[in-house]
This record gives structure tokens, C-alpha cells and sequence, in this order.
């Protein structure tokens, strides 16, 4: 019995699993490598980083790719199933692929003001305002007062 073939179907989703761990792990440490250097240079590392613009480029080509791919899966699957499908499977799992990668990858969002503190700024622009009504109409009184003498 050659029990070769049914090892390899155990194992290969090991292996590329441990291969996709140590990419990751290794693509992190070169991120980390090349902060630090910039660090070391002077350089703002936030400056370097990517706009929410160019993640959202990646989404619509992910989406284009697997709706391309998802119309033709679905006119080949009419001929039948077969290894002719994976002409349409391909871009439609790439497509998949990088709306995935867009969403990961993306930066957060801006985080949004708190109520209170919109409530206290508008409070403190509120009081300047009063402020230097009181201000001018104390200016007003006086220069009355001046003519009148």
C-alpha cells in the first residue's frame, strides 16, 4: 500500500498554514525594522503611512475582479461542471482576495467627537461671545457717557 498520497492530503494544510504564520510574522518584523529606521532618520513614520484613499482603489478593483469572475462562473457552470470553471473561480476568489485585504489593511476611521466635549467647546465659544458683547457695550456706555461731559 503506498500511503504516501493520503499523508500529503494531512499534512499540506499544516505546512501552508506554517507557511502563511511566517510570512506574516516576518512581514511584521520588516514593518518594524524599517519604523524604527525611520525613526532613527528623524522621519515621522505616520507621515509614510497610506490614506484610506488607497484602500478604497484596492476595494473597487477587488470588487470589479470578482464580479467579472462571478459572471463567469456563472455562464461556464451552463456547460456543466468541469476544470473548465476555474476560469471563473480564479478572479472571483482574487476579486475576493483583495476586498478582504482592502478591509484588513485599511486604516481606522477618524474617531468622532464626544458629545460633552462639543457641548464644552460650544459652551466656551458661547461665553466668548457674551463676553465681548458685554465688553462693547460697556465701550458704548463710556463713549455716551464722554460726550455728554
Amino acid at each position: 500500500m503506498n500511503y504516501t498520497v493520503s499523508y500529503l492530503a494531512y499534512f499540506t494544510p499544516i505546512i501552508l498554514t506554517a507557511l502563511v504564520v511566517i510570512l506574516i510574522i516576518a512581514l511584521r518584523w520588516f514593518t518594524h525594522k524599517e519604523r524604527m529606521g525611520l525613526i532613527a532618520q528623524g522621519v515621522n513614520p505616520e507621515d509614510k503611512q497610506r490614506t484610506r484613499k488607497d484602500y478604497k482603489v484596492i476595494l473597487a478593483a477587488g470588487l470589479v475582479l470578482a464580479l467579472g469572475g462571478l459572471a463567469l462562473t456563472i455562464g461556464l457552470i451552463t456547460l456543466g461542471i468541469g476544470p473548465f470553471l476555474l476560469w471563473g473561480l480564479l478572479p472571483l476568489f482574487l476579486g475576493l482576495a483583495l476586498i478582504l485585504v482592502s478591509f484588513v489593511l485599511a486604516p481606522p476611521k477618524p474617531k468622532k467627537q464626544k458629545a460633552d466635549e462639543v457641548e464644552q467647546k460650544t459652551d466656551v465659544a458661547t461665553e466668548e461671545v457674551i463676553e465681548e458683547e458685554v465688553a462693547e457695550t460697556f465701550e458704548a456706555e463710556e463713549e455716551e457717557e464722554q460726550e455728554v461731559i
